[in-house]
């Protein structure tokens, strides 16, 4: 199927309209011509025929159409901020957990390294000391030589992380947010990761960056979740000009008829010498 757009069709069949005239008057030129250089000719009036309306009648069949959309990220800034300090945050108690050898079955546990979020408002920057406590049942998990559990560090307050928000709400691309994600959330992560002294065990633990890849997954599907079209533009509507497929191919829903009225005007460009500057200028009138 031959698509063009709906433009280009009717704007063609104009053109060819006055290309129609254009090669008539030609035809009156030469036979004007050949009249003066006849004896008998020459006083006959040349033929040229003049279409001062014509109406045009064009079926066209409708096959596509193409559409421009705008997308947006529309996340609350504080929103977004929050929750991707809880994602660093479980990434990092995960890591702590894992190299500290705390045993697995840790849901009786009420230590801060759980029920803590390991950022805190700057106005409890230095979080408060709380003694690890166990349920009846359970023994009382502690770190490894008894080593008290690492300050918690503030993502909030890190500058990568309104910059990231920012460069998501700036995307010229925000279908495709992952390069940006990926180079923001690294460094958020790097940063939080070092404070904590837990670059060896990292590499330990997850030798091919596992907990780094699933939390920038999990990530990247919250930012387009988010990210939805704000508004939707037609540039253009595609139809097929074969005119046999019209009559087949086609319903009451995808053919429609343009009616057109088409007036004939001549132009005329003329020489007018200006007498004050003695210079020739060319003058357009319109019949």
């Amino acid at each position: 199927m031959s698509n063009i757009t709906l433009a280009d069709y009717v704007g063609f069949i104009f053109s060819e309209i006055t290309r129609a005239r254009d090669h008539a008057d030609k035809v009156s030129k030469d036979l004007a011509i050949a009249y003066s250089k006849d004896e008998v000719l020459k006083h006959f009036a040349v033929p040229r025929f003049k279409i001062p309306e014509m109406e045009l009648t064009i079926p066209v069949l409708i096959s596509s159409a193409k559409f421009s959309t705008t997308m947006l990220f529309n996340m609350q800034e504080e929103e977004f901020k929050k929750y991707v300090a809880g994602k660093v945050n479980a990434a990092i108690q995960t890591l702590l957990i894992k190299s500290n050898n705390v045993e697995t079955d840790y849901t009786g546990i009420n230590n801060e390294v759980f029920t803590k979020p390991v950022y805190y408002e700057t106005a409890l920057s230095t979080p408060p000391q709380q003694t690890s406590r166990l349920s009846k049942n359970k023994k009382v998990a502690r770190l490894p030589g008894g080593s008290p559990q690492p300050t918690a560090i503030n993502v909030m307050d890190h500058p990568a992380l309104p910059r990231f928000y920012q460069q998501l709400v700036s995307n010229q691309d925000p279908a495709k947010p992952d390069n940006i994600a990926l180079l923001a959330l690294a460094e958020i992560f790097n940063a939080k990761i070092n404070e904590y002294g837990l670059q060896s065990a990292y590499r330990s633990h997850y030798p091919n960056n596992e907990l780094f890849q699933t939390m920038l997954t999990e990530v990247i599907q919250k930012i387009k979740e988010n990210t939805m079209v704000s508004a939707s533009k037609m540039e253009n509507l595609l139809v097929n000009p074969e005119t046999n497929l019209v009559k087949s191919g086609s319903s009451d829903t995808t053919v429609f008829t343009i009616k057109a009225k088409i007036m004939e005007e001549g132009l005329f460009v003329k020489t007018v010498k200006n007498e004050e500057t003695g210079k020739e200028e060319l003058l357009v009138e319109f019949e």
